[in-house]
């Protein structure tokens, strides 16, 4: 094989990984509506709990009382590239806790993202 027609296949075969990894990456899957508006605290704290946590919230973040703010701010933190993927909610919670982004709500200390899922519960269980 000559010189020329290696390189040439060789960076024909980058280009098509390259498109096809951010193919992946534009077409991962992305939250849901539902996910976003389900805690996964739900099953541990209830129904009730939850949706007193998030009125709670909403009432200390007037920024945030439709459900169009309270998804943005879970999406601006959980995929700040556009061509990056959605990581699972519960590395956004974890994240949150490293990051230091907690809010205390109703004697709990949540992590940010939890603390919008719960209004977000809350407005749509209200």
């Amino acid at each position: 094989m000559q010189r020329r027609t290696f390189l040439s296949a060789s960076a024909a075969t980058a280009g098509a990984a390259l498109l096809a990894g951010l193919s992946d990456c534009w077409n991962a899957p992305r939250y849901t509506r539902e996910t976003l508006g389900t805690p996964a605290l739900l099953a541990s704290m209830g129904h009730d709990r939850i949706v007193r946590i998030g009125r709670v919230y909403l009432e200390m973040t007037p920024a945030e009382r439709t459900a169009d703010s309270l998804r943005d701010g879970i999406l601006d933190i959980a995929t700040p590239w556009p061509w990056s993927s959605a990581p699972p909610l519960d590395a956004l919670v974890a994240a949150d806790f490293e990051q230091n982004r907690t809010v205390f709500v109703d004697g709990w200390m949540l992590s940010a993202a939890e603390a919008r899922q719960c209004a977000l519960y809350a407005l749509a269980h209200s």
